[in-house]
């Protein structure tokens, strides 16, 4: 983030939410170009918390809103000046950056960030959306741009969401008639190497958030990307020499799909069965608000 600081011209600003209690001296000589406001832990929402930040920045007059999370890296120093030129050009009103694995990235995690975010960009609109089912909604707010006056017009993204509120707010965006863009020049390094059980974890929270997302996603099937992400990861590592990761693939793949059955039908579990099971077990919680 202070590289990020640095980089900020006259009229821009740099706000952050903390729910860790981070340390952030190295912001302090920004002054009031750079924004930091504390939570607690369980008061963070993926939704509503970033609602907030775009309404501090709106009221400071902002025009495009830059959201990103702390863990991710800008692979060089044009990479937010690619980002939003899109959106400068009229291009599209929203757009995600091309996610690219860490340095030390686990061989299965590479694939995974290659395989969902390709070396071309590539502009979407509600016309794709019969063709790429759930991939035309893929978007991500690991590093992502909107249109400020876009996003106040649609309500920005829903407050409660368990997770992917980034994917309902492209859901929103394309079928308001707006086009998105998927800006591979624009890169950053971040990626996780999730162990088995995290990877349950994070796929019964997918599946709940498809249970609970209603008719936005309408023509999303999911089913079909899920097989061919499996094929391509087993020719990937057999490609790159490594049959001894077959059985962690295939393990990988009944893990997720098991989860994301179960959270598909979380409405029939028991609150308690829900959390032991969730990457976010304080929504649950907060489903009660």
């Amino acid at each position: 983030m202070t590289a990020i600081a640095r980089s900020l011209e006259e009229r821009e600003r740099l706000y952050i939410i903390d729910s860790s209690q981070k340390r952030w001296d190295g912001l302090v000589d920004f002054g009031d170009r750079v924004k930091i406001e504390r939570i607690e832990k369980s008061l963070f929402r993926h939704g509503r918390t970033r609602n907030h930040l775009a309404a501090l920045a709106q009221k400071d007059g902002a025009e495009i809103l830059v959201f990103m999370t702390q863990d991710a890296v800008p692979m060089n120093p044009r990479s937010l000046e690619h980002l939003v030129k899109p959106i400068l050009l009229n291009e599209a009103v929203a757009t995600f950056a091309r996610q690219v694995p860490r340095r030390k990235a686990s061989l299965l995690e590479s694939f995974s960030r290659y395989f969902n975010y390709p070396a071309q960009s590539r502009m979407r609109t509600r016309a794709d959306i019969p063709e790429m089912g759930v991939k035309a909604f893929f978007f991500s707010n690991v590093c992502s741009a909107v249109r400020a006056d876009v996003f106040r017009e649609l309500g920005g993204f829903p407050d409660n969401v368990i997770m992917n509120e980034d994917m309902l707010m492209a859901a929103k965006v394309l079928r308001a008639g707006y086009a998105i863009k998927y800006v591979a020049e624009a890169e950053v390094a971040h990626s996780h190497d999730y162990s088995l059980k995290q990877q349950f974890r994070r796929n019964f929270d997918v599946g709940a958030f498809f249970a609970d997302a209603g008719a936005m996603l309408e023509g999303a099937a999911v089913g079909g990307e899920g097989f061919r992400f499996v094929r391509e990861q087993l020719r990937y590592v057999m490609r790159r020499g490594r049959p001894d990761l077959l059985p962690l693939v295939v393990l990988e793949a009944g893990a997720k799909f098991s989860a994301f059955q179960l959270g598909k039908r979380h409405r029939f579990l028991p609150l308690s069965v829900k959390k032991r099971m969730s990457m976010h077990s304080y929504h649950w919680d907060q489903k009660k608000e």
